[in-house]
C-alpha cells in the first residue's frame, strides 16, 4: 500500500490526496529533517498536502504535517471514524497494541497514535493468542506483502499438509472432522485474501463442542473471515474437511475440551 513517509496517509485510498516522489533534495532533505531518526529515501513519496508544507520556508524544524488523523494500521483518514488510542494501560490494550505493533512492522508505534475501529476490532479477536508480545513472524514484511495464492486450499493428499508427514501415523476418527492443515494461507475454502490471523481460541472451542470440528492450532484466517460468526462460515466448513488425526492433533483437541 502506498503511504505518506511523514504522515502516513495511504495516498492509494484517494485521488485527491495526491502522490509525490522525493526526487528533489531539498523536499527529500526537509523531510529526513521531519522523520529523523527514521530513514528517509528518494525512492519514498509524500501525500500533497505534505509535500506543499515543505516547500514553505520556515525556522521551527519541528515535524509537520499534512494530515494529522491517520489510523495507524490502515493509512485511512479519521476524521470521520471511530478511532482508539493505542497505548497499554490494560492487558487487553498491551494486546491490541502488540498485534498493531507486528502488522506495522518495521514502522513503529509512536506516542498518540491511533486506529480506526475497524482495526481495533480485527486486532481484538487477533490479540487473542497473542499474550506474549509480538511475533518475528512477519518480521521485516508488511501483511501487504503477503501475497494471495491462486490455488483453492489443499486436498487431503496435497503436499502442502502432508509433504513430510506421510510417515506420521493416522487414525480416522469418522465422528469428527478436521479443518486442512495450512499456515500458508486464509484455511476457508476458495478464500485468497493475503491476511493471515490466529484462529481465536473461543471459535476452536466452539466448533470443537457443538460441531466436532477441529481446527488445528496454526491454521489462519484472514481478516473478513476473522471477524463473522463461526456459524455462518458451517457450510463452507463441511464442504471442506478430512477425517484423519495425528497423535498432536488428538492431544490438541483434548485440551480444548
Amino acid at each position: 500500500m502506498d503511504r505518506c513517509v511523514n504522515c502516513g496517509i495511504a495516498t492509494s485510498r484517494c485521488n485527491t490526496l495526491g502522490g509525490r516522489s522525493l526526487d528533489n533534495e531539498t523536499t527529500l532533505a526537509v523531510i529526513r529533517q521531519w522523520r529523523a531518526p527514521h530513514p528517509v529515501n528518494s525512492s519514498d513519496h509524500v501525500c500533497q498536502a505534505c509535500w506543499d508544507l515543505a516547500q514553505q520556508p520556515s525556522v521551527d524544524k519541528q515535524r509537520q504535517l499534512g494530515h494529522h488523523n491517520v489510523c495507524l494500521r490502515c493509512g485511512r483518514s479519521l476524521a470521520s471514524r471511530v478511532s482508539h488510542l493505542l497505548n497499554t494501560g490494560s492487558a487487553r490494550e498491551l494486546r491490541i497494541y502488540n498485534v498493531i505493533q507486528e502488522r506495522i512492522m518495521p514502522r513503529n508505534v509512536e506516542e498518540a497514535s491511533r486506529i480506526c475501529h475497524k482495526c481495533w476490532v480485527a486486532a481484538d479477536r487477533a490479540a487473542i493468542h497473542m499474550v506474549t508480545g509480538p511475533s518475528t513472524s512477519f518480521q521485516g514484511c508488511s501483511l501487504e506483502d503477503v501475497q494471495p495464492q491462486v490455488q483453492d486450499l489443499p486436498t487431503e493428499t496435497s503436499n502442502e499438509e502432508f509433504g513430510n508427514k506421510q510417515t506420521e501415523p493416522t487414525i480416522v476418527l469418522p465422528d469428527y472432522m478436521r479443518a486442512i492443515e495450512t499456515e500458508r494461507r486464509c484455511f476457508i475454502k476458495g478464500c485468497q485474501k493475503s491476511e493471515r490471523y490466529r484462529v481465536p481460541l473461543s471459535t476452536r472451542k466452539m466448533l470443537l463442542s457443538q460441531y466436532k470440528y477441529y481446527i488445528p492450532e496454526n491454521n489462519r484466517l484472514c481478516d473478513r473471515h476473522l471477524v463473522i460468526e463461526a456459524g455462518d462460515i458451517l457450510d463452507s466448513l463441511r464442504t471442506n474437511y478430512v477425517q484423519t488425526f495425528t497423535a498432536k492433533h488428538i492431544q490438541d483437541m483434548m485440551s480444548l475440551k
